[in-house]
Protein backbone atom coordinates (compact mmCIF):
# COMPACT_ATOMS: atom_id res chain seq x y z
CA UNK A 1 0.00 0.00 0.00
CA UNK A 2 3.04 2.49 1.11
CA UNK A 3 4.29 2.14 -2.42
CA UNK A 4 2.47 4.90 -4.90
CA UNK A 5 2.27 7.11 -1.43
CA UNK A 6 5.73 6.65 -0.80
CA UNK A 7 6.85 9.87 -2.55
CA UNK A 8 3.71 11.56 -0.88
CA UNK A 9 4.56 10.45 2.36
CA UNK A 10 8.29 11.51 2.19
CA UNK A 11 7.09 15.13 1.16
CA UNK A 12 4.89 14.51 4.23
CA UNK A 13 7.72 13.58 6.47
CA UNK A 14 9.48 16.93 5.55
CA UNK A 15 7.09 19.02 6.37
CA UNK A 16 5.89 17.28 9.49
CA UNK A 17 8.67 15.04 10.33
CA UNK A 18 9.92 17.58 12.83
CA UNK A 19 7.34 17.99 15.08
CA UNK A 20 8.00 14.51 16.24
CA UNK A 21 11.81 15.61 17.32
CA UNK A 22 11.27 18.33 19.41
CA UNK A 23 12.75 16.74 22.60
CA UNK A 24 14.82 13.58 23.53
CA UNK A 25 11.72 11.85 24.74
CA UNK A 26 10.14 9.55 21.98
CA UNK A 27 6.75 9.29 23.97
CA UNK A 28 6.44 13.21 24.37
CA UNK A 29 7.78 13.98 20.85
CA UNK A 30 4.36 11.74 19.70
CA UNK A 31 2.61 13.34 22.19
CA UNK A 32 3.38 16.87 21.03
CA UNK A 33 3.65 15.83 17.44
CA UNK A 34 -0.24 14.26 17.35
CA UNK A 35 -0.68 17.74 19.19
CA UNK A 36 -0.11 19.93 16.93
CA UNK A 37 -1.25 18.48 13.64
CA UNK A 38 -4.73 17.96 15.42
CA UNK A 39 -4.47 21.68 16.60
CA UNK A 40 -3.55 22.64 12.63
CA UNK A 41 -6.29 20.21 11.31
CA UNK A 42 -8.76 21.75 13.55
CA UNK A 43 -7.72 25.61 12.35
CA UNK A 44 -7.99 24.17 9.07
CA UNK A 45 -11.51 23.07 8.68
CA UNK A 46 -12.48 25.83 11.07
CA UNK A 47 -10.44 28.44 8.49
CA UNK A 48 -12.20 26.50 5.54
CA UNK A 49 -15.50 26.37 6.97
CA UNK A 50 -15.65 30.13 7.93
CA UNK A 51 -14.84 31.15 4.62
CA UNK A 52 -16.71 28.34 2.42
CA UNK A 53 -20.44 28.27 4.54
CA UNK A 54 -22.25 31.40 4.27
CA UNK A 55 -22.22 32.36 8.25
CA UNK A 56 -24.95 35.00 8.28
CA UNK A 57 -27.37 32.55 6.34
CA UNK A 58 -26.30 30.09 9.04
CA UNK A 59 -27.06 32.14 11.45
CA UNK A 60 -30.48 33.21 10.52
CA UNK A 61 -31.37 29.59 9.50
CA UNK A 62 -31.03 28.55 13.13
CA UNK A 63 -32.78 31.63 14.20
CA UNK A 64 -36.06 30.08 12.13
CA UNK A 65 -35.67 27.13 13.10
CA UNK A 66 -35.85 27.97 16.67
CA UNK A 67 -38.86 30.08 15.96
CA UNK A 68 -40.84 26.86 14.09
CA UNK A 69 -39.65 25.07 17.11
CA UNK A 70 -41.58 27.29 19.49
CA UNK A 71 -44.34 27.48 16.76
CA UNK A 72 -44.49 23.49 16.78
CA UNK A 73 -44.59 23.56 20.52
CA UNK A 74 -47.80 25.94 20.91
CA UNK A 75 -49.67 23.62 17.63
CA UNK A 76 -48.69 20.46 19.90
CA UNK A 77 -50.15 22.24 23.02
CA UNK A 78 -52.93 23.58 21.13
CA UNK A 79 -53.68 20.13 19.58
CA UNK A 80 -53.47 21.54 16.29
CA UNK A 81 -52.04 18.20 14.01
CA UNK A 82 -52.15 19.88 10.72
CA UNK A 83 -50.17 23.08 11.93
CA UNK A 84 -47.75 20.71 13.57
CA UNK A 85 -47.29 18.91 10.44
CA UNK A 86 -46.97 21.89 7.94
CA UNK A 87 -44.28 23.61 10.35
CA UNK A 88 -42.51 19.70 10.55
CA UNK A 89 -42.03 20.19 6.69
CA UNK A 90 -40.86 23.58 6.70
CA UNK A 91 -38.39 22.71 9.28
CA UNK A 92 -37.27 19.86 7.23
CA UNK A 93 -37.18 21.84 4.26
CA UNK A 94 -34.45 23.95 6.73
CA UNK A 95 -32.58 21.38 7.83
CA UNK A 96 -31.62 20.21 4.40
CA UNK A 97 -30.40 23.80 3.93
CA UNK A 98 -28.20 23.67 7.00
CA UNK A 99 -26.84 20.01 6.05
CA UNK A 100 -25.90 21.17 2.93
CA UNK A 101 -24.53 23.96 3.68
CA UNK A 102 -22.23 22.64 6.50
CA UNK A 103 -20.64 20.19 4.38
CA UNK A 104 -19.53 22.37 1.36
CA UNK A 105 -16.33 22.57 3.39
CA UNK A 106 -15.69 18.82 2.88
CA UNK A 107 -15.15 19.72 -0.89
CA UNK A 108 -11.76 20.93 0.10
CA UNK A 109 -10.90 19.56 2.89
CA UNK A 110 -11.49 15.71 2.80
CA UNK A 111 -8.33 15.21 0.75
CA UNK A 112 -5.48 16.28 2.89
CA UNK A 113 -7.04 15.29 6.06
CA UNK A 114 -7.08 11.36 4.95
CA UNK A 115 -3.90 12.06 3.37
CA UNK A 116 -2.32 13.37 7.14
CA UNK A 117 -4.54 10.40 8.45
CA UNK A 118 -3.04 8.06 6.28
CA UNK A 119 0.87 9.55 6.87
CA UNK A 120 -0.14 9.48 10.76
CA UNK A 121 -0.43 5.95 10.85
CA UNK A 122 2.36 5.20 8.64
CA UNK A 123 4.71 7.74 10.95
CA UNK A 124 3.60 7.45 14.22
CA UNK A 125 4.01 3.60 15.64
CA UNK A 126 0.21 2.25 16.05
CA UNK A 127 1.47 -0.46 18.95
CA UNK A 128 2.17 2.09 21.54
CA UNK A 129 0.55 4.75 23.49
CA UNK A 130 1.32 8.01 23.57
CA UNK A 131 -0.75 9.14 26.02
CA UNK A 132 -1.46 7.94 29.70
CA UNK A 133 -4.93 9.98 31.19
CA UNK A 134 -5.39 10.38 34.84
CA UNK A 135 -8.91 8.85 33.91
CA UNK A 136 -10.65 6.43 32.12
CA UNK A 137 -12.67 6.81 28.95
CA UNK A 138 -15.07 3.91 28.40
CA UNK A 139 -13.88 2.61 24.87
CA UNK A 140 -10.11 3.36 25.19
CA UNK A 141 -9.14 3.66 28.92
CA UNK A 142 -6.55 5.44 30.48
CA UNK A 143 -3.88 4.97 27.64
CA UNK A 144 -4.13 6.29 24.15
CA UNK A 145 -2.33 5.78 20.80
CA UNK A 146 -2.18 8.50 18.01
CA UNK A 147 -5.45 8.55 17.06
CA UNK A 148 -7.20 8.75 20.36
CA UNK A 149 -5.20 11.37 21.24
CA UNK A 150 -6.00 13.12 18.18
CA UNK A 151 -9.82 12.73 18.69
CA UNK A 152 -9.16 14.00 22.53
CA UNK A 153 -7.31 17.51 21.10
CA UNK A 154 -9.75 17.33 18.47
CA UNK A 155 -12.54 18.02 20.78
CA UNK A 156 -10.79 20.50 23.05
CA UNK A 157 -9.20 22.64 20.06
CA UNK A 158 -11.91 22.97 17.90
CA UNK A 159 -14.45 24.82 19.95
CA UNK A 160 -12.04 27.02 21.01
CA UNK A 161 -11.01 27.90 17.43
CA UNK A 162 -14.62 28.61 16.80
CA UNK A 163 -15.13 30.44 19.48
CA UNK A 164 -12.18 32.91 18.67
CA UNK A 165 -13.22 33.11 14.80
CA UNK A 166 -16.63 34.05 15.90
CA UNK A 167 -18.30 30.95 13.96
CA UNK A 168 -21.45 28.94 13.18
CA UNK A 169 -21.76 25.95 12.16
Amino acid sequence: MIGFLAPIYGIMTAMFGWLFHLTPDRNLNDMLGVFIIAAAISIFITVITGKVVDQKKMKATKTRMKEYQEKVKKAKTDGNTKEMNRLNKEMMSLQGDMFSNSFKPMLFTIVPILLIFSWLRYYVPSDINIVKLPFYLPIWGNELGWFGWYFIVSIAVSPLVKKILNLEM
